[in-house]
C-alpha cells in the first residue's frame, strides 16, 4: 500500500522539504524516564513548556481583544462576556485567600519569589549577591558597534539554513539564524551579528548595567527584527546591613532583586547598530516561545510559595511593556490568574503575546500550575498537563491562536504522559495523541516487623501506550490500547494519515499506524530491531529517517547506549515497513544533541545531505573527539554516504554547537569560534575566534 496522496496532504506541516534546513544524554534521559515513576511522588516537575494565550488585554484586570471578524464587531463589553464564556472551563482564583491557600500546600526549597525594593515601594524579599559594589559601578556596558570597513553586500542569497521545526508557518527560536547575508549567532549571552562571506563581526548586542543584568538564550529573525529571548533581573538599592555578621562581609551587598524573561525587540536594518524598539518583561525564567507570521508568544515560569510576613500582594507576579505611556511595573492581579484543577506544580506560568511590528499592549494570561508540553501550528495550540499518581492522566487545553492573542476552545483528558511535543498533531481538525501509561501494579506499602525495624517495599508499575484521535472539541472518537507492553515511547513522528511510534525497552519497535479512519486507528505493520530511534524526520513519501542509539548489554540483565546510529525506514508498504539500510557513528560512544534537540539537525535536501555534532568519548578520554559529521543520503546504492567530518580533541572550546549552510558555504558555530568550510570540499575558508576580555568582546579573524 502506497501512502504517498498521504504524504503529500502533510507536506505543509512538516520540514520535508527544502525549506527544513535543517541536559542529559539520552542514556540518562532513559534512566531518569524508567525511574520517573518513583521521583515524581517527591519532586514537581520542572517540564519545557509553552502555552500560548487566551485573549489580550487592555488592562491587567479584565480580557478584550478578537478572535475572528465577527467578534471583533462586537462592542467591548459583548467581547468580554463572550470571552469569559469561552474560557469557563479553566477557572481563576476568587480572591488573594485562595490563592495563599493553594501556596501553602507546598512547602518546596525549589519555589522562591523575589521582588525589586523600589518597584514595589519598600516590600522585602532579599536575594544576597557576591558581588563588590565597586565591582557593581563599573559594569556598564551597552550596545557596542563594531563598525565593518567593508560596505554591506547587496546581493541577495536564497538558499541557507532556516531552523528545523516541526510544524510549517511556526518558527521555533534557536541560538542561531541567517537571513543568506548574516549569521546571527547568541553565545555568552551575547548576539554577535557576523557577516557570512567575510566572518567579520559587525556588532553586537549585549545588555549589562549598574541595574540590569540580560542573558539571552535565543532569537527569532524576521526581516529586518531580531528578537532577543532570555533570562534577567534587575538590581534594587542596597539593603543596609543591620547585624555584626552582616557588616564584616564587606565583599558582599544585600540587595533586593527582580528576576525576569524578557522579549527584546531590535531594529537591525543598520547591522552596525542596531537599535532597541520594544521590551517585554514577566516575571520568572524564560521557559520557551513560538512565532506565527509577526506574532511572538513567550513564556515565564514563576516558581513561588506562600510564608505568613509578606504583604498579600508581593505574591502576585509582575509584568512590564515598554510601548506603555508610563513604562510602569503592573502587578497582576489574583482574579486574572487560571488555576489547573489538581496541579501538583506551585509555580506561575506567565504568556505574554504580541506583534513584533505593531505598538499594541502586550496580550498577558497567567496560570498557576506549570504545563507539560506544547504543540502548535499556525491556528491553534494545545497545552498538556500531566498529574502524576496511580495511574498517569494528561489534560489537554485547546486554544485558538490569532493576532497575537489566544481563546480556549476545548478541554480533553487522556491516559498516560507524552514524550514530547512530536506526540501531538492536529490533521483535519482531529488531534492525534501518543502516550506512555505508568500503571500500578501493587502500591507501595510499609510494614512493621517489630523492634522498631520497618520494611518498605515500593510500589511495582507497568508500563504500556496509547494512541488518541480526539475531535475539534477534544473528545476522544478512536483509540489504541496497550501497545508494547512494558516498553514506552521514545520518538513520535506524523504524517498525514499515517502515525509511527517508536517504542524501547531492549529493541526498538517501529510501529506504524493508519489513521485514514480517525474512529479506528490500526497498527499496520511493526519492525523490530536493535537499538532505538529518539528523533524521526520525514524524507519523501515513502522513506523516513530515524536518529538514534545503538545497544549493548550493561552486564546486569538490561542494556545501555553504545555508539549512535541513523536508520533509513521505507514505509511504502504500510503493512511491512523496512529498514533498508543504516550507519553506525562512533566506535565506543557517541552521542549528539539532535537526540534530543531537533533544532540541532543539518539538513539540505537539495543535495540530500543530513549531519549534526557529535562527541566520540572513549574509556581513554584522551581519545575523546568533538565535532560535526554530514551524510549524503543516496537510496540508489541504500547506504548513507559519509560527505564530510571534521573532529578535534575533546575540548568544550571546540564543541559544535549548530551547523549551518548559505549556499555552497558550510559554517560550524562553536563555543569560542565561527568556521567556515568549502561545503564541496571541506577545505577551511575562514574562521572567527570569539574571546572575553575584561568583560568585553575580543573577536580575532584569522585567515587560512
Amino acid at each position: 500500500m502506497n501512502n504517498q496522496d498521504n504524504y503529500k496532504k502533510a507536506i505543509e506541516q512538516i520540514h520535508a522539504s527544502d525549506e527544513l534546513k535543517e541536559k542529559a544524554f539520552e542514556n540518562a534521559k532513559y534512566a531518569a524516564k524508567s525511574k520517573k515513576y518513583s521521583a515524581l511522588k517527591y519532586l514537581s516537575t520542572c517540564a519545557a513548556v509553552l502555552v500560548l494565550f487566551f485573549v489580550g488585554i487592555n488592562s491587567m484586570n479584565k480580557v478584550s481583544n478578537p478572535i475572528d471578524t465577527e467578534f471583533a464587531d462586537k462592542s467591548k463589553d459583548e467581547k468580554t462576556e463572550e470571552i469569559i464564556i469561552a474560557n469557563a472551563e479553566l477557572p481563576r482564583f476568587e480572591s488573594i485567600e485562595q490563592l495563599k491557600e493553594a501556596l501553602k500546600l507546598d512547602s518546596s526549597g525549589y519555589n522562591r519569589i523575589y521582588f525589586d525594593d523600589a518597584i514595589n515601594k519598600g516590600v522585602t524579599s532579599n536575594l544576597e549577591v557576591e558581588q563588590s559594589v565597586a565591582e557593581s559601578k563599573t559594569n556598564r556596558d551597552t550596545v557596542s558597534d563594531l563598525v565593518a570597513t567593508e560596505a554591506l553586500s547587496s546581493a541577495s542569497k536564497n538558499d541557507y539554513s532556516t531552523t528545523n521545526t516541526q510544524v510549517e508557518n511556526v518558527d521555533e527560536a534557536d541560538i542561531v539564524k541567517t537571513d543568506g547575508e548574516h549569521i546571527y549567532y547568541v553565545l555568552n549571552g551575547v548576539l554577535h551579528i557576523v557577516k557570512a562571506d567575510t566572518l567579520e563581526v559587525v556588532s553586537n548586542i549585549k545588555i549589562k548595567t549598574d541595574d540590569e543584568r540580560f542573558t539571552i538564550s535565543e532569537i527569532f529573525l524576521k526581516g529586518d527584527k531580531v528578537v532577543l529571548l532570555g533570562n534577567g533581573y534587575i538590581l534594587g538599592e542596597p539593603i543596609a546591613k543591620t547585624s555584626e555578621e552582616e557588616k564584616s562581609m564587606s565583599n558582599t551587598v544585600r540587595v533586593n532583586t527582580l528576576q525576569t524573561a524578557k522579549a527584546i525587540v531590535y531594529n537591525i536594518e543598520n547591522k552596525n547598530a542596531p537599535e532597541m524598539i520594544r521590551e517585554v518583561a514577566l516575571e520568572g525564567n524564560y521557559i520557551d516561545s513560538r512565532m506565527v507570521g509577526d506574532n511572538l508568544y513567550f513564556i515565564s515560569r514563576k516558581y513561588a510559595y506562600f510564608y505568613g510576613d509578606v504583604e498579600d500582594y508581593t505574591i502576585l507576579p509582575v509584568m512590564k511593556d515598554s510601548i506603555e505611556a508610563t513604562e510602569e511595573i503592573k502587578r497582576i492581579d489574583c482574579t486574572d490568574i487560571v488555576y489547573f484543577e489538581g496541579t501538583e506544580d506551585r509555580s506561575f506560568m506567565i504568556v505574554g503575546g504580541f506583534n513584533i511590528n505593531e505598538n499594541e499592549e502586550v496580550c498577558v494570561e497567567t496560570f498557576f500550575g506549570a504545563g507539560d508540553t506544547v504543540y502548535a501550528n499556525d491556528k491553534n495550540l494545545y497545552l498538556t498537563q500531566t498529574t502524576w499518581g496511580d495511574n498517569y492522566k494528561t489534560t489537554i487545553y485547546k486554544f485558538g491562536l490569532e493576532d497575537s492573542r489566544i481563546k480556549l476552545l476545548a478541554k480533553g483528558e487522556v491516559e498516560g504522559e507524552l514524550n514530547n511535543q512530536f506526540s501531538m498533531d492536529e490533521y483535519d481538525g482531529n488531534l492525534r495523541v501518543a502516550t506512555t501509561s505508568y500503571i500500578t501494579v501493587e502500591p507501595e506499602k510499609t510494614e512493621d516487623l517489630g523492634d522498631g525495624i520497618m520494611r518498605t517495599t515500593l510500589a511495582t508499575r507497568k508500563t504500556t501506550n496509547n494512541l488518541f484521535v480526539l475531535n475539534e472539541n477534544l473528545e476522544e472518537i478512536g483509540k489504541i490500547e496497550n501497545l508494547a507492553e512494558e516498553e514506552q515511547i521514545y520518538s513520535v513522528r506524523f504524517i498525514g494519515k499515517i502515525g509511527y511510534i517508536v517504542t524501547f525497552k531492549e529493541v526498538d519497535p517501529l510501529f506504524v499506524i493508519d489513521l485514514s479512519d480517525p474512529s479506528n486507528p490500526t497498527v499496520k505493520g511493526e519492525l523490530k530491531i536493535p537499538g532505538y530511534s529518539s528523533y524521526l524526520h520525514p524524507y519523501d513519501e515513502n522513506h523516513i529517517i530515524g536518529i538514534g542509539y545503538n545497544t549493548k548489554d550493561n552486564g546486569y540483565g538490561g542494556v545501555t547506549n553504545s555508539t549512535m546510529k541513523m536508520s533509513m525506514f521505507d514505509v511504502s508498504d504500510l503493512e511491512n515497513p523496512e529498514e533498508i539500510f543504516n550507519v553506525d557513528i562512533g566506535t565506543e560512544y557517541a552521542n549528539s544533541e539532535v537526540i534530543y534537540n531537533h533544532k540541532a539537525l543539518f539538513y539540505k535536501k537539495s543535495e540530500n545531505l543530513i549531519g549534526f555534532p557529535v562527541n566520540y568519548r572513549s574509556n581513554n578520554y584522551r581519545n575523546s573527539e568533538n565535532g560535526f559529521i554530514i551524510f549524503r543520503i543516496n537510496l540508489e546504492n541504500n547506504q548513507f554516504e559519509k560527505y564530510g567530518e571534521i573532529l578535534q580533541k575533546m575540548d568544550y572550546r571546540s564543541d559544535v554547537r549548530r551547523v549551518i549552510y548559505i549556499e555552497d558555504v558550510l559554517y560550524t558555530l562553536g563555543y569560542s569560534s565561527i568556521v567556515s568550510y568549502d561545503l564541496n570540499t571541506f577545505e577551511k575558508l575562514n574562521e572567527v575566534e570569539i574571546k572575553m576580555d575584561n568583560d568585553d568582546m575580543v573577536y580575532e579573524l584569522l585567515v587560512d
